[in-house]
């Protein structure tokens, strides 16, 4: 992706954040860029323990959407397009970086309730992750992952609450899909880092 410096002015501001604020779920190598065309810019803010479920920060030069959503390949845009609308600023609140960087940290302390459920026709286990939007917790498919040893007879397991921030992590841990990521997009800052 080429840089634009709308994205290298977001860039930089989601860098201050994560200065000031210091989020422990986030390893900022993991911080992603792609975008649609030199006009839409697109971070992703990955939690390092959900399997690429991430903060994305969709904006062009009228509006920056702060997003949810469950990514695991960024070929197309699918996983980014399912996501869940947290927040939007549009126009004169969008100029304000101060508005900007209040929003993302606020973003970064959501709570992140994550589930495992079996399929019921192919029996599979899947990672699932909610947050709270207007008063209800909105879920969404991350990607299956491996039986989890403590299931028993269990179809559905609460696997605990998390949020960017930290410092809580979940007991079981999926790593965030960067070597699929990276594939069609961008590390936010130097190299790529290999986590599959």
């Amino acid at each position: 992706m080429s840089r634009t410096p709308l994205l290298d002015h977001a860039l930089d501001l989601v860098r201050q954040v994560m200065d000031t604020e210091e989020p422990q779920n986030i390893d900022p190598p993991s911080v992603t860029v792609t975008g649609e065309g030199p006009e839409v810019g697109i971070i992703l803010l990955p939690h390092r323990d959900l399997g690429g479920y991430s903060l994305v920060l969709w904006f062009d030069a009228q509006q920056l959407s702060f997003m949810w959503a469950g990514v695991t390949d960024l070929e197309r845009h699918d996983d980014l397009d399912l996501g869940r609308l947290a927040s939007r600023l549009h126009g004169a609140n969008r100029d304000s970086d101060e508005e900007v960087k209040a929003a993302l940290a606020a973003e970064l302390r959501r709570p992140i309730h994550v589930t495992l459920h079996k399929t019921r026709i192919l029996r599979r286990w899947q990672l699932s992750c909610a947050v709270e939007l207007s008063g209800r917790w909105s879920d969404s498919f991350v990607c299956d992952v491996a039986p989890p040893s403590i299931a028993g007879g269990a179809a559905n397991l609460d696997a605990g609450i998390t949020s960017l921030m930290g410092p809580g992590r979940t007991e079981m841990r999926w790593p965030v899909p960067l070597t699929a990521w990276h594939r069609w997009a961008d590390p936010a800052w130097g190299k790529p880092v290999e986590s599959d």
